[in-house]
């Protein structure tokens, strides 16, 4: 099996208090334990294998943020947040053709426009190798 550095709940709700910080909102955690499913579902396994590829991975923890909805608010930047840093720890960044690209690809998986498998197609197809 591929080593792959994941994001531990620290991580986690450090990213969403710098989100609230940032961008403002409430910072209060509407499921903690929903905070701590989003993030176990990359690290899905069968037979020893990870189920998904990086992106897929990283498009798990956007998909699970944006939809279980565990924080009171900024559930799509933490979203995002916790998609681009786990690529990064894991040799990758996410180039964006325009600003607010990445912003958009998120709200088109909120709408249905998107799929997860589609967010991790674009992720796949946008990154570069660091």
């Amino acid at each position: 099996m591929i080593s792959r550095i994941f994001l531990s709940l620290d991580d986690i709700l450090f990213m969403h208090e710098q989100e609230i910080k940032t961008a403002g909102g409430e910072p209060s955690i509407r499921d903690l334990e929903a905070v701590k499913a989003c993030i176990e579902a990359p690290k899905a396994t069968f037979g020893g294998n990870f189920l998904l590829d990086l992106f897929g991975m990283a498009a798990s923890y956007i998909s699970c943020f944006v939809f279980r909805h565990p924080f009171v608010d900024g559930n799509k930047r933490t979203a995002l947040a916790s998609a681009l840093t786990f690529l990064y720890l894991n040799g990758y960044e996410v180039n964006e053709s325009y600003e607010e690209e990445l912003a958009d690809l998120v709200l088109s998986l909120v709408t249905k426009k998107q799929t997860k498998e589609g967010v991790a197609e674009f992720l796949r197809q946008n990154s570069f190798s660091l």
